[in-house]
């Protein structure tokens, strides 16, 4: 296969378990970019939240390379300088998901940029507060680090008066396999995307990570057999089918392993250098 651009998530992908980037992926990565291969970053996050990853793969410094962020809603094309927005949820949305929190009892958390609104039913904050006491974990689920202002809020009426980017749906993991077919049912104007067992996100109607790769693989006249993905959740699958090698990591969802092109190893054990070595520059292992 002949390469010319290198797509990949992050969390479960390219980032280990302790979100850090192995020294050999990093290695390989940095080599590819100097033999013109363009890299993606493919996230849920948006491009303030991912500088830990993107300044020690030197994206900015070397050839033509982008973030897909926001599940492909904000496209960052690192040499121009230049941000390309797909369509946006808004306060209403917002409000519309939150009632429905009410009623279900999940967590709603409307991400606007630097601003995300968290509402969360008073049975979910006593469970919360357990989590926090018993298993150490943040309220804000370390969003409100750096460049992020968590606002909690009480009123499932608030009123955002933002563009929406994305809505995380966050309850156990029993509990969304017992209602997130039903929760989709509810939302069903809306992509809704299980990233992992007890995180959901509701994304606008046609924005995905695919449609974005395949925007950028235009923009730079490659085509989709030019193309390698690497990804694991739900939100990865559009970009996994729409290219030729797709590849699910070992770790990845079944669902993703089924439409892939091929499984590589976990993102534990050097999954993507693995394949990259293998792949792109011939090397036996």
């Amino acid at each position: 296969m002949a390469i010319k651009m290198i797509v990949m998530d992050l969390d479960g992908t390219l980032l280990k378990n302790d979100k850090t980037i192995d020294d050999l992926t990093r290695e390989y990565l940095i080599r590819a970019q100097k033999e013109g291969i363009i890299i993606v970053i493919a996230t849920g996050r948006d491009k303030g939240a991912i500088d830990f990853v993107y300044e020690p793969l030197q994206l900015e410094h070397f050839g033509n390379n982008y973030v897909a962020g926001v599940n492909g809603q904000i496209i960052y094309n690192f040499k121009k300088k230049e941000y390309t927005v797909d369509k946006v949820l808004n306060g209403k949305d917002s409000q519309e998901i939150m009632h429905l929190a009410k009623e279900m009892n999940f967590e709603a958390i409307s991400c606007c940029g630097y601003d995300h609104y968290d509402y969360a039913t008073y049975r979910w904050k006593i469970m919360k507060n357990i989590r926090r006491l018993f298993l150490g974990k943040p309220m804000d689920y370390g969003m409100n680090q750096g460049k992020r202002n968590f606002i909690e809020i009480h009123d499932p009426s608030y009123e955002i008066h933002q563009d929406v980017n994305k809505i995380i749906l966050i309850q156990s993991a029993n509990y969304f396999r017992k209602h997130l077919d039903k929760i989709k049912e509810r939302l069903s104007a809306y992509d809704i995307l299980k990233v992992g067992d007890c995180w959901i996100e509701v994304m606008p109607k046609g924005v995905t990570k695919g449609k974005a790769v395949l925007l950028i693989a235009e923009e730079n006249k490659i085509a989709k057999d030019e193309i390698l993905v690497f990804g694991d959740a739900e939100n990865d699958l559009s970009m996994i089918e729409a290219v030729t090698y797709g590849i699910a990591m070992g770790n990845a969802m079944d669902v993703v392993k089924k439409v892939a092109y091929e499984v590589c190893d976990t993102n534990e054990n050097q999954g993507i250098a693995k394949t990259i070595k293998k792949y792109l520059f011939h090397e036996a292992s």
